[in-house]
């Protein structure tokens, strides 16, 4: 019994030092104020050859399947293979996606609770993310065995940061004038946080978008006022 034991923990810690588990969140901002949210799970090829089932995926694409506003389709990114639910919002201020977050996990510390604040105005439209995700196992929270506690009982050495990847990626329609991401990508506006387990993660951003449009024209209108003035007080007299 403590023989096969050995070899599982030994098995086990081999798989989750390869980095076998992937979670992403992907929210794409447009200029307009609407949005594409797109949510991937993905385990290695190596893990999922051990697996017993032959669609491990099965059971998360029938539960996207009955949201109406996900579409689910298969993904692959390397070595790795899973499924990616995609959610396209026309309004992303007043989305349930947006003013409705997963309480449990994700804390808006927003004043309006909204994951992304947007203000709207004539001439800018102001976005702010601030907002805390909970990594911490709900078992270990509870004080009762959690996979943290499992994966120290195997292996002391072994970080399950390593094994298990969760990333929130947002891209913006412009440079942000704040953020605390991991790495950032300035030229494509991409901006990647990477979440450890078992802590409190804190997401801050914030940008401006502004209404070119509104702005030319607010400055044209004003030059001819401007223009209509200056005729009728130095109107030359007859």
């Amino acid at each position: 019994m403590m023989k096969k034991f050995f070899l599982l923990s030994m098995l086990c810690t081999t798989i989750f030092l390869t980095g076998c588990i992937k979670v992403e969140t992907d929210l794409t901002i447009n200029k307009d104020g609407s949005a594409v949210v797109k949510e991937r799970v993905m385990l290695s090829k190596q893990l999922i050859a051990l697996s017993k089932k032959q669609d491990p995926f099965q059971d998360a694409i029938q539960k996207y399947k009955d949201e109406p506003s996900m579409k689910v389709s298969k993904y692959e990114e390397g070595d790795m293979q899973g499924i990616e639910a995609t959610k396209t919002i026309k309004n992303l201020a007043d989305d349930k996606w947006n003013t409705s977050p997963d309480t449990d996990k994700i804390k808006s510390k927003n004043p309006d609770g909204k994951f992304v604040s947007v203000q709207k105005g004539f001439f800018k439209d102001t976005y702010t993310i601030d907002a805390e995700i909970n990594t911490i196992d709900q078992n270990q929270q509870k004080g009762l065995p959690s996979a943290s506690n499992m994966n120290n009982t195997m292996a002391n050495d072994v970080d399950p940061n390593d094994f298990f990847k969760v990333n929130y990626i947002i891209k913006t329609p412009v440079k942000p004038e704040s953020h605390n991401a991991t790495t950032a990508n300035e030229t494509e506006n991409i901006y990647t946080w990477q979440l450890k387990l078992n802590t409190i993660n804190t997401i801050k951003m914030k940008f401006t978008v502004f209404h070119t449009a509104n702005i030319t024209g607010a400055i044209i209108l004003g030059l001819i006022l401007c223009m209509i003035i200056f005729g009728l007080v130095y109107k030359p007299k007859a």
